[in-house]
């Protein structure tokens, strides 16, 4: 990289370009993981595979855990904080600044011309004076009431307010990724549920059929089950759809830009009730302790504490300290001849403090300081919610959570019974035994009691991802 620096005919010395240099570098650049630059297209259509963020081209599963470490690095509002916690901690080091004295180099020329009336103002009796001066000036704040060491805590709690919103950011998308991995096997399972449905009444259609061209069954016989199959085959269709809202509600949260994931690397639904015995106190415990969200609050409140602490300060006197160092040099001309300023005299050095103490200045700073307790007690209103919030949170999730395993059990012994009781009257059907709308209850029994199992399962393990995240749980 090359810099070029012109100033008329001012050559800028070498001292002052490295300190321009070093200061570039010590600034630095911020980095970010760009955006792709489809963002900025107009069309969908045509936009190329490799500008897309899309799953890995040789993904044949897809595992919870894959879905929340492809989550982290592309969620966009997750990546956003993790700009926000940048941002917090840049203003936090602009905080120490004021700590540090101000060093400011200067050049500056004057030049003036003048032809006296009494020579008749042609130019021929011009007189012009010139003056060049440059040099170096230091300024040091070394008190101002604790302002500026407010300012900073502020600063500092205020990073850590950012910090825990990320945190934050990152436990909510965890429990939406799971959440949404669990219903995409739900709506997954639910077509499997149907297809099964509509493959048993379609063989016995089958059956029927044959039957009924024998002239052993009424025609009634064989279109129950024509309308029954044809149900389900609509079921199988909804069912489809909701898997693809599911797919593609989980590829948002995972920040892929075709918002769509295909339907064959998904794992069957499987049951895992596992056992709970902790006490509800116990989670209380866990997320007074971890919730990121509430320790933002905690942060913002103290953060308002040193901002009121800030605006005390501005009643306190200040204290300035100056160092001046450099050269002036003065050139006159009359008459087409120059003299010079005595060079020993081009050298200047000066140093002093500076006291000011602000006696009145209209009430502004007395109501800035009211403003900075109003937002303090605010701030303490609003971490008062947060907490409040926390343990019914924690409360809910943990009911829920338990009621979900009770009722999981439930459903896992009464589909049990329901399968097999349709089975018995499927048999006692074909042996004519049993009536027609009696098999359909029992099928109609059995399709309902694997739904449910179905449902309380992904319900059970989306209220452990509830109740994970209500304890501040980030995985």
């Amino acid at each position: 990289m090359e810099f070029i620096c012109i100033m008329g005919n001012l050559k800028l010395s070498t001292s002052l370009l490295t300190v321009s240099a070093v200061a570039v570098l010590l600034a630095g650049c911020y980095s970010s993981k760009p955006v792709p630059d489809v963002l900025f297209s107009n069309k969908y259509t045509g936009i190329e595979l490799s500008k897309r963020k899309t799953l890995p081209g040789n993904m044949n599963t897809l595992t919870v855990e894959t879905a929340k470490q492809i989550a982290k690095e592309n969620n966009p509002n997750y990546l956003s904080t993790k700009h926000a916690l940048a941002a917090a901690t840049a203003r936090f080091y602009q905080s120490f600044a004021p700590y540090l004295p101000r060093v400011t180099a200067g050049y500056g020329m004057y030049e003036h011309k003048d032809t006296p009336a009494s020579r008749g103002g042609d130019g021929s009796g011009s007189r012009r004076y010139t003056e060049k001066n440059s040099g170096i000036s230091v300024d040091w704040l070394i008190f101002d009431g604790l302002m500026r060491t407010m300012n900073m805590l502020a600063s500092k709690y205020s990073k850590e307010q950012a910090a825990e919103l990320n945190k934050d950011a990152l436990r909510l998308l965890m429990q939406a990724i799971r959440i949404a991995y669990n219903n995409v096997l739900l709506s997954k399972d639910r077509i499997r549920i149907a297809i099964a449905d509509e493959l048993f009444n379609r063989q016995l259609y089958d059956e029927t059929k044959i039957k009924y061209d024998a002239g052993a069954v009424p025609l009634t016989d064989l279109l129950n089950f024509e309308i029954r199959m044809h149900n389900a085959q609509s079921r199988v269709i909804a069912q489809k759809y909701q898997f693809y809202t599911a797919r593609t509600i989980l590829a948002e949260l995972m920040g892929l830009t075709n918002a769509e994931l295909p339907e064959d690397i998904f794992p069957e639904l499987k049951a895992m009730n596992e056992p709970f015995p902790i006490d509800v106190n116990t989670y209380l415990d866990m997320a007074l302790s971890s919730r990121p969200d509430l320790k933002a609050f905690r942060s913002a409140v103290i953060a308002s504490k040193y901002r009121v602490a800030s605006r005390w300060g501005a009643f306190l006197p200040t204290l300035t300290a100056n160092v001046t160092f450099g050269h002036q040099r003065s050139d006159w001309d009359a008459a087409g001849r120059w003299h010079f300023s005595n060079r020993a005299k081009d050298q200047n050095f000066s140093y002093g403090f500076n006291a000011q103490w602000v006696l009145f200045n209209g009430g502004s700073r007395i109501f800035q300081l009211r403003e900075a307790q109003a937002y303090l007690a605010e701030s303490k209103e609003y971490l008062l919610e947060k907490w409040i919030s926390v343990v019914a949170n924690v409360r809910q999730s943990y009911a829920d959570r338990k009621r979900r395993a009770e009722q999981m059990t439930i459903y896992e012994k009464n589909l049990e019974l329901v399968k097999k009781t349709r089975n018995l009257i499927e048999e006692e059907y074909k042996a004519g035994n049993a009536s027609i709308t009696r098999l359909n209850e029992a099928q109609r029994d059995l399709v309902v009691a694997e739904t449910n199992l179905s449902t309380s399962i992904v319900d059970l393990e989306n209220s452990k991802a509830n109740l994970d995240a209500a304890i501040g749980m980030i995985e």
